[in-house]
Protein backbone atom coordinates (compact mmCIF):
# COMPACT_ATOMS: atom_id res chain seq x y z
CA UNK A 1 0.00 0.00 0.00
CA UNK A 2 1.34 3.44 -0.93
CA UNK A 3 1.56 5.69 2.13
CA UNK A 4 0.07 9.17 2.07
CA UNK A 5 2.51 11.93 1.33
CA UNK A 6 2.48 15.01 3.53
CA UNK A 7 4.60 17.59 5.30
CA UNK A 8 6.86 15.19 7.20
CA UNK A 9 8.63 17.81 9.28
CA UNK A 10 7.46 20.96 10.99
CA UNK A 11 8.22 24.09 8.97
CA UNK A 12 10.92 26.20 10.54
CA UNK A 13 10.39 29.63 12.03
CA UNK A 14 7.75 31.21 14.25
CA UNK A 15 5.97 33.10 11.47
CA UNK A 16 2.24 32.55 11.97
CA UNK A 17 0.41 30.35 9.52
CA UNK A 18 -2.88 32.11 10.35
CA UNK A 19 -3.09 35.67 11.70
CA UNK A 20 -6.39 37.16 12.85
CA UNK A 21 -6.62 40.87 13.65
CA UNK A 22 -9.70 42.56 15.16
CA UNK A 23 -12.06 40.01 13.59
CA UNK A 24 -15.69 41.10 14.03
CA UNK A 25 -18.89 39.24 13.15
CA UNK A 26 -22.29 40.91 13.56
CA UNK A 27 -25.72 39.62 12.54
CA UNK A 28 -28.84 41.69 11.92
CA UNK A 29 -32.00 40.11 13.33
CA UNK A 30 -35.62 41.18 13.51
CA UNK A 31 -36.69 42.50 16.89
CA UNK A 32 -38.96 40.18 18.83
CA UNK A 33 -41.91 41.18 20.97
CA UNK A 34 -45.43 42.46 20.66
CA UNK A 35 -44.32 46.03 19.91
CA UNK A 36 -42.05 45.05 17.00
CA UNK A 37 -43.31 46.22 13.61
CA UNK A 38 -42.20 45.08 10.13
CA UNK A 39 -40.54 48.45 9.49
CA UNK A 40 -38.84 48.62 12.90
CA UNK A 41 -35.04 48.81 12.76
CA UNK A 42 -33.33 45.48 13.16
CA UNK A 43 -31.25 44.54 16.17
CA UNK A 44 -27.56 43.60 15.93
CA UNK A 45 -26.14 40.43 17.45
CA UNK A 46 -22.50 41.08 18.32
CA UNK A 47 -21.33 37.48 18.02
CA UNK A 48 -17.58 38.18 17.69
CA UNK A 49 -16.03 41.51 18.64
CA UNK A 50 -12.46 42.51 17.69
CA UNK A 51 -10.78 39.16 18.27
CA UNK A 52 -7.05 38.90 17.53
CA UNK A 53 -4.78 35.84 17.70
CA UNK A 54 -2.48 33.72 15.56
CA UNK A 55 -1.80 30.05 14.88
CA UNK A 56 1.78 28.97 14.22
CA UNK A 57 3.03 26.08 12.14
CA UNK A 58 2.60 22.73 13.84
CA UNK A 59 0.85 24.01 16.99
CA UNK A 60 -2.61 23.68 18.48
CA UNK A 61 -4.49 26.74 19.73
CA UNK A 62 -7.40 25.88 22.03
CA UNK A 63 -10.47 28.14 21.97
CA UNK A 64 -12.60 27.88 25.12
CA UNK A 65 -15.57 29.61 26.71
CA UNK A 66 -19.17 29.07 27.77
CA UNK A 67 -21.86 28.15 25.27
CA UNK A 68 -22.91 31.19 23.24
CA UNK A 69 -19.62 33.06 23.59
CA UNK A 70 -18.97 33.04 19.82
CA UNK A 71 -16.46 30.19 19.50
CA UNK A 72 -18.17 28.34 16.66
CA UNK A 73 -19.06 31.59 14.87
CA UNK A 74 -15.41 32.61 14.97
CA UNK A 75 -14.31 29.21 13.65
CA UNK A 76 -16.81 29.32 10.78
CA UNK A 77 -15.87 32.91 9.91
CA UNK A 78 -12.24 31.87 9.50
CA UNK A 79 -13.15 29.34 6.82
CA UNK A 80 -15.65 31.58 5.05
CA UNK A 81 -18.87 29.89 6.20
CA UNK A 82 -19.97 33.05 8.05
CA UNK A 83 -19.58 36.57 6.59
CA UNK A 84 -17.06 38.79 8.38
CA UNK A 85 -18.14 42.28 9.43
CA UNK A 86 -14.70 43.71 10.11
CA UNK A 87 -11.05 42.95 10.77
CA UNK A 88 -8.62 40.89 8.75
CA UNK A 89 -7.59 37.25 8.34
CA UNK A 90 -4.14 36.59 6.89
CA UNK A 91 -3.19 33.15 5.60
CA UNK A 92 0.58 32.64 5.32
CA UNK A 93 1.12 36.40 5.32
CA UNK A 94 -1.51 37.24 2.71
CA UNK A 95 -4.84 38.80 3.62
CA UNK A 96 -7.73 36.53 2.77
CA UNK A 97 -11.08 37.58 1.31
CA UNK A 98 -13.00 34.35 0.87
CA UNK A 99 -15.45 35.67 -1.67
CA UNK A 100 -12.88 37.40 -3.90
CA UNK A 101 -9.61 35.47 -3.62
CA UNK A 102 -8.59 34.02 -6.98
CA UNK A 103 -6.95 30.91 -5.59
CA UNK A 104 -9.86 30.07 -3.29
CA UNK A 105 -9.57 26.41 -4.31
CA UNK A 106 -6.05 26.16 -2.91
CA UNK A 107 -7.14 27.92 0.29
CA UNK A 108 -10.01 25.47 0.72
CA UNK A 109 -7.50 22.68 0.37
CA UNK A 110 -5.09 24.20 2.90
CA UNK A 111 -7.75 24.90 5.56
CA UNK A 112 -10.27 22.20 6.47
CA UNK A 113 -12.85 21.80 9.21
CA UNK A 114 -14.08 19.01 11.49
CA UNK A 115 -17.64 19.62 12.68
CA UNK A 116 -19.33 19.10 16.02
CA UNK A 117 -22.03 16.61 15.04
CA UNK A 118 -20.21 13.69 13.39
CA UNK A 119 -23.29 12.05 11.86
CA UNK A 120 -24.97 15.24 10.62
CA UNK A 121 -21.77 16.34 8.85
CA UNK A 122 -21.81 13.24 6.58
CA UNK A 123 -24.10 12.80 3.57
CA UNK A 124 -26.35 9.80 4.39
CA UNK A 125 -26.74 8.95 0.67
CA UNK A 126 -23.01 8.49 0.09
CA UNK A 127 -20.81 5.59 1.10
CA UNK A 128 -17.83 6.19 3.36
CA UNK A 129 -15.51 5.72 0.41
CA UNK A 130 -17.37 8.38 -1.60
CA UNK A 131 -17.42 10.80 1.36
CA UNK A 132 -13.69 10.60 2.00
CA UNK A 133 -12.83 10.66 -1.73
CA UNK A 134 -14.94 13.74 -2.54
CA UNK A 135 -12.24 16.34 -1.62
CA UNK A 136 -9.75 14.56 -3.87
CA UNK A 137 -12.18 14.67 -6.80
CA UNK A 138 -12.58 18.42 -6.20
CA UNK A 139 -8.98 19.44 -5.56
CA UNK A 140 -7.06 16.68 -7.40
CA UNK A 141 -8.96 15.96 -10.63
CA UNK A 142 -5.70 14.67 -12.13
CA UNK A 143 -5.75 11.56 -9.93
CA UNK A 144 -7.05 8.30 -11.37
CA UNK A 145 -9.78 6.27 -9.70
CA UNK A 146 -7.23 3.68 -8.63
CA UNK A 147 -5.01 6.33 -7.05
CA UNK A 148 -7.98 7.86 -5.24
CA UNK A 149 -9.01 4.48 -3.86
CA UNK A 150 -5.48 3.78 -2.58
CA UNK A 151 -5.32 7.20 -0.88
CA UNK A 152 -8.76 6.80 0.68
CA UNK A 153 -7.97 3.32 1.99
CA UNK A 154 -4.67 4.53 3.45
CA UNK A 155 -6.37 7.45 5.21
CA UNK A 156 -9.15 5.27 6.64
CA UNK A 157 -6.55 2.93 8.09
CA UNK A 158 -4.66 5.87 9.52
CA UNK A 159 -7.74 7.04 11.47
CA UNK A 160 -8.48 3.54 12.78
CA UNK A 161 -10.97 2.20 10.19
CA UNK A 162 -10.59 -0.57 7.61
CA UNK A 163 -10.94 -1.11 3.88
CA UNK A 164 -14.21 -3.03 4.27
CA UNK A 165 -15.80 0.18 5.61
CA UNK A 166 -15.56 1.79 2.17
CA UNK A 167 -18.95 0.53 0.96
CA UNK A 168 -20.87 1.18 4.17
CA UNK A 169 -23.07 4.19 4.95
CA UNK A 170 -22.83 6.68 7.86
CA UNK A 171 -25.90 5.34 9.70
CA UNK A 172 -24.10 2.01 10.10
CA UNK A 173 -21.40 3.58 12.27
CA UNK A 174 -21.20 4.77 15.88
CA UNK A 175 -20.63 8.43 16.74
CA UNK A 176 -16.91 7.89 17.30
CA UNK A 177 -16.53 6.05 14.00
CA UNK A 178 -18.42 8.83 12.16
CA UNK A 179 -16.05 11.38 13.66
CA UNK A 180 -13.10 9.31 12.42
CA UNK A 181 -14.65 9.47 8.95
CA UNK A 182 -14.99 13.25 9.32
CA UNK A 183 -11.32 13.48 10.29
CA UNK A 184 -10.31 11.33 7.31
CA UNK A 185 -12.33 13.54 4.97
CA UNK A 186 -10.71 16.69 6.40
CA UNK A 187 -7.16 15.31 6.09
CA UNK A 188 -7.37 13.50 2.74
CA UNK A 189 -6.50 16.69 0.81
CA UNK A 190 -3.35 17.31 2.89
CA UNK A 191 -4.36 20.57 4.60
CA UNK A 192 -2.00 22.71 6.65
CA UNK A 193 -4.60 23.91 9.18
CA UNK A 194 -7.60 22.01 10.53
CA UNK A 195 -10.31 23.86 12.45
CA UNK A 196 -11.93 21.49 14.94
CA UNK A 197 -15.35 22.83 15.99
CA UNK A 198 -16.06 20.94 19.24
CA UNK A 199 -15.22 17.59 17.61
CA UNK A 200 -15.63 15.53 20.80
CA UNK A 201 -18.54 17.23 22.62
CA UNK A 202 -21.12 14.77 21.24
CA UNK A 203 -19.09 11.68 22.16
CA UNK A 204 -18.73 9.53 25.29
CA UNK A 205 -15.80 10.34 27.57
CA UNK A 206 -13.82 7.24 26.60
CA UNK A 207 -14.37 7.95 22.90
CA UNK A 208 -13.37 11.58 23.46
CA UNK A 209 -9.96 10.44 24.71
CA UNK A 210 -9.51 8.21 21.65
CA UNK A 211 -10.33 11.03 19.23
CA UNK A 212 -8.06 13.50 21.06
CA UNK A 213 -5.19 11.00 21.00
CA UNK A 214 -5.84 10.36 17.31
CA UNK A 215 -5.68 14.09 16.51
CA UNK A 216 -2.45 14.46 18.47
CA UNK A 217 -0.87 11.52 16.65
CA UNK A 218 -1.98 12.83 13.25
CA UNK A 219 -0.68 16.28 14.09
CA UNK A 220 2.78 14.88 14.83
CA UNK A 221 2.79 12.68 11.73
CA UNK A 222 1.49 15.31 9.30
CA UNK A 223 2.86 18.52 10.90
CA UNK A 224 -0.64 19.95 11.13
CA UNK A 225 -1.75 23.15 12.81
CA UNK A 226 -5.02 22.88 14.75
CA UNK A 227 -7.55 25.39 16.04
CA UNK A 228 -9.40 23.30 18.62
CA UNK A 229 -12.76 24.72 19.77
CA UNK A 230 -14.25 23.24 22.96
CA UNK A 231 -15.96 24.10 26.22
CA UNK A 232 -14.27 21.23 28.10
CA UNK A 233 -11.12 22.68 29.66
CA UNK A 234 -9.66 19.25 30.40
CA UNK A 235 -9.81 18.28 26.72
CA UNK A 236 -8.28 21.60 25.66
CA UNK A 237 -5.45 21.18 28.17
CA UNK A 238 -4.66 17.72 26.81
CA UNK A 239 -4.21 18.84 23.21
CA UNK A 240 -3.33 22.56 23.11
CA UNK A 241 -0.07 24.49 23.13
CA UNK A 242 -1.73 27.88 23.63
CA UNK A 243 -5.23 28.74 24.85
CA UNK A 244 -7.63 31.56 23.94
CA UNK A 245 -10.43 32.28 26.42
CA UNK A 246 -13.56 34.01 25.08
CA UNK A 247 -16.58 35.56 26.77
CA UNK A 248 -19.53 37.15 24.97
CA UNK A 249 -17.60 37.50 21.72
CA UNK A 250 -14.43 39.03 23.17
CA UNK A 251 -11.01 37.73 24.15
CA UNK A 252 -10.49 37.59 27.90
CA UNK A 253 -7.09 35.89 27.99
CA UNK A 254 -4.61 34.35 25.56
CA UNK A 255 -1.40 32.59 26.51
CA UNK A 256 0.50 29.35 26.75
CA UNK A 257 -1.26 26.33 28.21
CA UNK A 258 1.05 26.38 31.22
CA UNK A 259 0.39 30.04 32.02
CA UNK A 260 -3.36 29.99 31.45
CA UNK A 261 -3.91 26.82 33.49
CA UNK A 262 -1.14 27.35 36.03
CA UNK A 263 -1.52 31.08 36.77
CA UNK A 264 -4.68 32.51 35.17
CA UNK A 265 -4.86 36.30 35.25
CA UNK A 266 -8.44 37.07 34.22
CA UNK A 267 -11.26 36.51 36.76
CA UNK A 268 -13.29 34.70 34.10
CA UNK A 269 -10.47 32.25 33.39
CA UNK A 270 -10.10 31.58 37.12
CA UNK A 271 -13.85 30.96 37.40
CA UNK A 272 -13.80 28.49 34.51
CA UNK A 273 -10.88 26.57 35.99
CA UNK A 274 -12.43 26.47 39.47
CA UNK A 275 -15.48 24.74 37.97
CA UNK A 276 -13.39 21.85 36.61
CA UNK A 277 -13.84 18.87 38.99
CA UNK A 278 -10.83 17.11 40.54
CA UNK A 279 -10.74 13.27 40.48
CA UNK A 280 -9.57 13.09 44.12
CA UNK A 281 -12.65 13.45 46.41
CA UNK A 282 -10.56 14.64 49.35
CA UNK A 283 -8.99 17.42 47.29
CA UNK A 284 -12.35 18.32 45.73
CA UNK A 285 -13.97 18.83 49.14
CA UNK A 286 -11.28 21.31 50.20
CA UNK A 287 -11.20 23.29 46.97
CA UNK A 288 -12.61 26.76 46.79
CA UNK A 289 -14.99 27.44 43.92
CA UNK A 290 -15.38 30.84 42.30
CA UNK A 291 -19.10 31.06 41.54
CA UNK A 292 -20.23 33.64 39.00
CA UNK A 293 -23.35 35.61 39.80
CA UNK A 294 -26.15 36.23 37.34
CA UNK A 295 -26.60 35.03 33.78
CA UNK A 296 -24.66 35.68 30.59
CA UNK A 297 -25.90 38.96 29.05
CA UNK A 298 -27.48 38.92 25.62
CA UNK A 299 -25.18 39.66 22.66
CA UNK A 300 -28.03 41.88 21.42
CA UNK A 301 -27.36 44.25 24.32
CA UNK A 302 -23.90 43.62 25.81
CA UNK A 303 -22.83 45.59 28.91
CA UNK A 304 -20.85 48.78 28.47
CA UNK A 305 -17.14 48.66 29.14
CA UNK A 306 -15.94 45.19 30.04
CA UNK A 307 -18.58 42.67 28.95
CA UNK A 308 -17.73 40.44 31.93
CA UNK A 309 -18.22 43.15 34.57
CA UNK A 310 -21.86 42.23 35.39
CA UNK A 311 -20.66 38.84 36.69
CA UNK A 312 -17.14 39.69 37.78
CA UNK A 313 -16.43 39.51 41.55
CA UNK A 314 -13.67 42.13 41.15
CA UNK A 315 -15.60 44.66 39.05
CA UNK A 316 -15.29 48.34 39.94
CA UNK A 317 -16.94 51.47 38.57
CA UNK A 318 -14.19 52.01 36.00
CA UNK A 319 -14.98 48.65 34.41
CA UNK A 320 -18.25 50.08 33.06
CA UNK A 321 -16.52 52.99 31.33
CA UNK A 322 -13.61 51.35 29.54
CA UNK A 323 -13.48 48.43 27.11
CA UNK A 324 -10.24 46.66 28.08
CA UNK A 325 -8.09 45.60 25.15
CA UNK A 326 -6.21 42.31 25.32
CA UNK A 327 -2.71 43.54 26.13
CA UNK A 328 0.60 41.91 26.94
CA UNK A 329 1.50 41.48 30.60
CA UNK A 330 5.24 41.84 31.29
CA UNK A 331 5.41 39.15 33.98
CA UNK A 332 4.05 36.36 31.80
CA UNK A 333 3.77 35.47 28.10
CA UNK A 334 0.37 36.12 26.56
CA UNK A 335 -2.35 38.75 26.77
CA UNK A 336 -5.20 39.58 29.14
CA UNK A 337 -8.17 41.97 28.82
CA UNK A 338 -8.64 43.37 32.34
CA UNK A 339 -7.94 46.86 33.69
CA UNK A 340 -7.12 45.42 37.11
CA UNK A 341 -4.55 42.89 35.94
CA UNK A 342 -1.72 44.95 37.50
CA UNK A 343 -3.20 44.18 40.93
CA UNK A 344 -2.64 40.44 40.37
CA UNK A 345 -0.17 39.20 43.00
CA UNK A 346 1.74 36.76 40.76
Amino acid sequence: MTPLSHHTTRESGDEPLLSVEDLTVHFSVARAGRRALPWSPKATVRAVERVSFDVRRGETVGLVGESGCGKSTLARALIGLVPVTGGSVCWRGEETVFGARRDIGQLRRDVQMIFQDPLASLDPRMTIGQIVAEPLKTHRPDMSRAEVRVRVQAMLERVGLNAYHLQRYPHEFSGGQCQRVGIARALIGEPRLVICDEPVSALDVSIQAQIVNLLRDLQRELSLSLLFVAHDLAVVKAISHRVLVMYLGRVMEFGTKESVYGAPLHPYTRALLSAVPTPDPAVERTRGHLLLRGEIPSPLDPPSGCVFRTRCPQAIEACAAEVPAARAWPRRPGKVACIRVDEHPS
